[in-house]
Order: structure tokens, then C-alpha cells, then sequence
């Protein structure tokens, strides 16, 4: 089972978060959203079955009957996404799929990706113009070549065991957190990462190598 987010977004955004759900979800997967991002998901004609956060952005809007609304103070601890992800996560779905978690204000988009980064289920931020995605022990990328992808750690580092179809390689070394992994380039169709330990994310561009 796949687990899908929706939070706000961009509205001209929608489209592509469409054609990205219908290819990729199937019929007993689920779908979670934050607050407003109830509205993006019905505007999409796509029918969620958990809302999580205050319901400030939904003051004008009806629920669909027999979805579950979990409905938390405004004034609280935690972000309507962490929310959010906190019930998928409950859940131990195979991968989470997060439509708009970034482009917002900046330390709302820097905390999503920290969240990402110590999610301990795979999770992917999916946006037109870039992919981010966590590394739970592995990593496969599928369809990606000559894209611009960078790698980025946290803390100590991350010991990666083997790299493929990546420009620069790594095998058996650590990563450290700096700006080694800025700016690799996907060479293969697949492109392959497993590690050994520590964090490790990696952000894929829409943008290719000239």
C-alpha cells in the first residue's frame, strides 16, 4: 500500500500532481491531507480518506461524509504536514508521496525536508521542476537520465556501499555533510544507491545536462 499527501500547494501546480497520482496509485492505496490540501485533492476529483490539521484553510468547505478528520488546536506543537505524516506513518505504508511540500515559505519548505530526512519509511516530495527522496537502506531512480541530482547528509554523514549510473561515484565511503554531493549527474535509465549507515537524501532536478 502507497500512502499520498496533499498539502495546499500551488494551485498551478495541480495538473501535473493529477497525472502523477493516476500513474502511479492503485485502488487500495491512501490518500492523507493537510488541511487545505483536502481542497487541491477534490479539486482533482481525487477522494481522500484521512484530513489532519486545524481546518483553518477549510472554514467554507464540506467534508465528504466518511472521511476521517482528526482536528487539532491552531495554536499547537506541530505543523498540519507533520500531522499528517505522522498518521501515514502509522500506517507503515511501502513508500509516501508528498505533493506540496515545497515552494511555500522558506522555513516551512526547510523543516518539510528535514522531516523527509528522518522519516524512517521511504517518503519522495514530488514537484514538476525537482524529486526529493530519502534513502532507507536503498535507493532505485528509474527514468532520470542526464539529470541533475545532488546528494546531501546530515550529522556525521552517510556510509554509502555502492552507487550506479550516477557521473560520480562512491563505493564504500563516507559521504560527509558539505557540498562533495552537490550537482552529480544521472548517466543510466536506473540509477541504484545503497547504503550502510546515517541520513541521505537526494534531490533530482527537471533540469539536464546540456
Amino acid at each position: 500500500m502507497r500512502a499520498y499527501i496533499f498539502l495546499h500547494g500551488d494551485r498551478f501546480k495541480r495538473a501535473f500532481y493529477k497525472r502523477h497520482f493516476d500513474l502511479t496509485s492503485g485502488a487500495d492505496d491512501l490518500v492523507i491531507c493537510a488541511d487545505g490540501g483536502y481542497a487541491t485533492a477534490r479539486s482533482l476529483a481525487i477522494e481522500p480518506q484521512i484530513v489532519v490539521g486545524d481546518l483553518d484553510s477549510l472554514r467554507d468547505v464540506k467534508i465528504t461524509e466518511g472521511t476521517a478528520v482528526f482536528k487539532h488546536p491552531t495554536v499547537k506543537d506541530f505543523s498540519d504536514f507533520e500531522l499528517a505524516l505522522n498518521e501515514a506513518l502509522k500506517l507503515e505504508p511501502e513508500i509516501i508521496f508528498v505533493y506540496g511540500a515545497l515552494g511555500g515559505r522558506k522555513d516551512h519548505e526547510i523543516i518539510n525536508v528535514n522531516l523527509l530526512a528522518h522519516a524512517d519509511i521511504p517518503l519522495a516530495f514530488i514537484e514538476q521542476d525537482v524529486e526529493i527522496y530519502n534513502v532507507i537502506k536503498e535507493l532505485e531512480i528509474i527514468g532520470k537520465k542526464g539529470k541533475i541530482c545532488s546528494l546531501v547528509t546530515f550529522q556525521d554523514g552517510c556510509h554509502i556501499s555502492i552507487m550506479e549510473g550516477f557521473e560520480y561515484l562512491l563505493k564504500d565511503e563516507v559521504l560527509p555533510p558539505s557540498s562533495r554531493g552537490l550537482s552529480n549527474i544521472i548517466t543510466q535509465d536506473r540509477a541504484y544507491i545503497n547504503i550502510k549507515k546515517g541520513r541521505l537524501i537526494v534531490i533530482v532536478t527537471s533540469e539536464a545536462v546540456d
